[in-house]
């Protein structure tokens, strides 16, 4: 009597669970960011913007090393508060070079995060457009997840929505701040 209690409950309970199953989708947001043109090409943007300042470093990288040089030099014809004030000027040139680039890096990597949070706010409009007129419960990024069948991937449908939006993203230069 007691098996068939159990097997009356557990066919009544998976009966139930399955009768009120969760629709779940994934979505692949990194792909979608990645690949979409209006990223592509600000991104081209920035990287030809970037390409001046990189020569203007190089410039300063090569006036501190001649600096260096001097150091090398003239160690032995210098005498040690000529030597020091050249090493100080080495120093304090370099830590401003090395700053720069630090600022700069910092900057672009922050412009970038910035783009990409602006396709995602783009992203999550359409996602939950989508799972209110799909009835979807759950979607999932497709990083989450180990297994699933193709099937429940939306990206390609994402992807094209999002293609269908114009995206007017912008990026401050590095000279501005």
């Amino acid at each position: 009597m007691i098996k068939l209690n159990i097997l009356i409950f557990l066919f009544l309970f998976l009966v139930f669970k399955f009768s009120y199953a969760t629709n779940i989708v994934v979505v692949n947001i990194e792909e979608l960011i990645n690949t979409n043109k209006s990223y592509i090409n600000i991104l081209n943007e920035i990287e030809i913007s970037q390409k001046k300042y990189h020569k203007s470093f190089e410039i300063k990288e090569m006036k501190i090393e001649e600096i260096y040089n001097e150091i090398e030099n003239t160690k032995f014809i210098l005498d040690d508060n000529e030597r020091i004030q050249l090493i100080d000027d080495y120093n304090l040139q370099l830590e401003e070079l090395n700053k720069l680039v630090n600022d700069f890096n910092l900057h672009y990597k922050n412009e970038i995060i910035f783009l990409k949070n602006s396709i995602l706010k783009e992203i999550i409009v359409l996602l939950e457009i989508y799972a209110k007129d799909n009835q979807i419960d759950l979607i999932m990024d497709s990083n989450n997840y180990l297994i699933a069948s193709n099937s429940i991937n939306i990206t390609n449908f994402i992807e094209n929505k999002l293609s269908q939006i114009n995206l007017n993203l912008g990026y401050k230069d590095f000279e501005q701040n």
